[in-house]
């Protein structure tokens, strides 16, 4: 493969797989250009849901700060009662580390 990648190290994984569609376009082959496809669109997915993870983070934290012990724990009953884990709205680390694992994943989205 010998596509160039200018500047790539500060693009995102999804810049670089827009960068290998236009490059590599017509050298590869169909099925090879429509796997670049659905990568480029899953990771704009996944770019799309750690927004949205991230705004939503952030709302519980300041729902959080805002609510008492009784309201915290009328939070967590009805969470049980809709199946949804109890305690998952108060999971701050565990969803920080899910933030910052999915950014590694995805590269550099703030860079350039």
């Amino acid at each position: 493969m010998n596509a160039k990648f200018h500047g790539a190290y500060t693009s995102t994984s999804k810049k670089q797989a827009s960068q290998l569609i236009v490059e590599l376009g017509k050298s590869i082959s169909n099925p090879q250009r429509q796997t670049l496809t659905q990568l480029y669109q899953a990771l704009d997915t996944a770019d799309s849901l750690l927004t949205e993870l991230e705004h939503a983070h952030q709302i519980i934290r300041q729902c959080m700060r805002q609510m008492n012990d009784e309201q915290i724990a009328e939070v967590a009953k009805l969470n049980q009662n809709n199946h949804t884990p109890s305690l998952w709205s108060f999971r701050t680390h565990q969803r920080q580390n899910l933030i910052e694992r999915a950014e590694r994943l995805l590269g550099a989205r703030y860079e350039a």
